[in-house]
């Protein structure tokens, strides 16, 4: 045929119903995300340590002056409230001041802040200055005093010194000692957690966030996660190196999911925890609802995440897994009857040789009563090397492979006989994203992550039902849908995608037949899904070719609209454009995702 031209067939056949739970989302509990979701400026705030061995002073923190002339600093295990040390400040010295700052604090012109300082003084009260300065220029003051010698709150007011990036200092008088837990930048009027970020949630669909993510949730203790944030500790993560932060925690969690809607998807602590703690935390949870007069949502529970593999702390065989099941999940349907038990469905766990793999899905097969669903892990992997149509070759290929993947995911379900479905908890097109970039695991979307993620809600929801939930990785920051900092949000691209989808579910999937060019060996040039919905049908074509591509659609009627996106070249924002159209033919632009309406 014309290497211009395609034709989707319409069968008639109905897949089953696509819900909208395949458009959900992560926030992962790693370094630049939860920091990054709060309203503070300033980096560890809470003095977590270790201390310089040169000034005593927490990490991000610096001694005011050159030197420390008549001056001692140390963060003192055990004398903490939030977490494990506080930063103690020592001025010798008789009439000078003395104490420390933080440089590359964000202003913007005209905030106006609130400083939160959680302190004691020992021996006397103690005068605390604070100053906010810009290079070159006199700074923004305001001052407290700190006169009891028990942890106490005390806080103040001061203006932002101009826009860009500022110091803050916190300043004692001569012949005093202050001890600070914790001390807070916010600007006046805002919580802990950014207004912006949560004024994002209504730009896009989220039907299910899953908290607190992957990898990092198995070092996750929810007790440090409630209650009043400024008693929640700052502690080492020995995932990623890193810290753990608890002020966005279950609470605000659950807050969240309530006021956008949203359901929740707790992946559980099962390497360094307790059933007992699991069984505790689903017991929090739904009291959390009751106590609230709400009703209690049907919500997940992951047991575990990707223990099979051997890069997690919690990497055990597939009998060990079954028999974690039986520890954890009996207590999760005593205390949280409502909830829907997701279980690690992987084929085999690996080894650190390769005669230690040991099967794992076909165990879990022979207690189907230990879980609701069952959830795997979908990763791709592209290169910025070799010729754009090789790139794309490449996407079509990524997405070739996962959509016969997760067919084989499903027939397994089927052959067994087993009423249980199957869920997507991790899903992203990764190109330069890696844990130490020093950019904060930063993955630069493009149209390849349009292609891809278009490409696999297709086969997600050609899977109808049996597809329970997908959630793309992730929401925040780390490979992030958005980017959050300093209280400004930025879309990545992968928002017009979802937002592209959203209107057609959930809706009943009609069957279809492809037939256009081939972009590899392996893959047409064009994915297409059709979905039917309330007396509209919506058609999603994804066009990984390098020339203008024409489609003729067989059975499904007229086109009334069409809309897509497209760009020239990766590493580049995408663009929104209205492909032409003609009675039941449209004509897609290279690298495309485009979305019809017919009649």
């Amino acid at each position: 045929m014309d290497g211009m031209t395609g034709v989707v067939r319409v069968t008639g056949k109905v897949l089953g119903t696509a819900g909208t739970q395949v458009l959900s989302n992560n926030i992962e509990c790693y370094e630049n995300t939860i920091p990054n979701m709060l309203t503070d400026r300033l980096r560890n705030s809470k003095f977590s340590g270790p201390e310089c061995p040169q000034t005593g002073v927490a990490a991000e923190w610096e001694t005011r002056g050159n030197g420390m002339q008549g001056m001692v600093c140390k963060l003192v295990p055990g004398q903490y409230l939030s977490g494990r040390e506080s930063q103690m400040i020592q001025n010798f010295m008789e009439h000078d001041q003395a104490g420390i700052l933080q440089v590359g604090v964000p202003v913007r012109a005209g905030e106006r802040f609130e400083v939160e300082l959680w302190a004691r003084a020992q021996y006397r009260p103690v005068e605390v200055t604070f100053e906010l300065k810009m290079p070159g220029q006199s700074g923004q003051t305001c001052t407290v005093n700190v006169d009891q010698a028990h942890w106490h709150r005390v806080t103040c007011e001061i203006e932002s010194p101009g826009e860009g990036d500022a110091t803050f200092f916190i300043v004692i008088p001569g012949d005093s000692r202050l001890i600070i837990d914790q001390v807070h930048l916010r600007p006046v009027g805002e919580g802990p957690v950014s207004q912006a970020l949560l004024d994002a949630f209504d730009q896009f669909p989220c039907p299910v966030l899953r908290f607190p993510g992957g990898c990092a949730s198995c070092t996750y203790h929810w007790e440090h996660s409630v209650g009043p944030v400024h008693l929640r500790p700052v502690v080492d993560d020995p995932v990623f190196k890193y810290k753990m932060h608890y002020d966005f925690g279950t609470d605000e969690y659950l807050q969240l999911c309530v006021d956008k809607g949203m359901r929740p998807f707790i992946t559980l602590n099962t390497t360094t925890a307790t059933p007992e703690d699991a069984v505790g935390w689903a017991a929090y949870i739904r009291a959390w609802y009751l106590e609230r007069d709400l009703p209690v949502p049907a919500a997940y529970f992951g047991v575990g995440n990707e223990n099979y593999g051997t890069w997690e702390l919690g990497h055990m065989t597939g009998q060990m897994y079954v028999e974690q099941l039986r520890a954890f999940v009996p207590g999760l349907r005593e205390v949280y009857p409502e909830a829907r038990i997701a279980a690690i469905g992987e084929f085999s766990s690996k080894g650190l040789r390769d005669a230690y793999t040991t099967p794992w899905r076909s165990l879990l097969l022979e207690v189907p009563e230990l879980f609701d669903m069952l959830i795997v892990t979908r990763y791709a992997w592209g290169s910025d090397d070799g010729t754009m149509a090789e790139k794309m070759a490449a996407v079509a290929d990524r997405v070739g492979e996962k959509r016969e993947d997760l067919s084989q995911q499903v027939q397994t379900i089927r052959d067994s006989g087993l009423d249980c479905t199957m869920g997507i908890v991790e899903w992203n097109y990764w190109t330069r994203a890696s844990h130490n970039d020093h950019e904060g695991f930063f993955e630069p979307n493009d149209i390849r992550h349009c292609l891809y993620g278009a490409g696999l809600i297709n086969s997600f929801c050609r899977l109808g039902e049996i597809l329970e939930v997908a959630n793309y990785y992730s929401l925040v920051n780390t490979m992030g849908m958005i980017h959050s900092h300093i209280g400004e949000v930025e879309y990545s691209d992968m928002v017009k995608v979802m937002n592209l989808y959203a209107d057609a579910l959930p809706g009943e999937v009609l069957d279809v037949e492809v037939d256009a060019p081939m972009v590899s060996d392996s893959n047409a040039a064009l994915d297409a899904c059709f979905l039917r919905k309330d007396d509209k049908t919506y058609g999603f074509l994804v066009h990984f070719g390098e020339q203008d591509l024409t489609v003729n659609l067989e059975s499904v009627g007229k086109i009334e609209a069409a809309t897509g996106i497209t760009a020239d070249d990766i590493l580049v924002p995408v663009e929104t454009y209205t492909p032409a159209t003609e009675g039941t033919t449209v004509t897609l632009k290279p690298r495309t995702v485009v979305r019809v309406i017919c009649n």
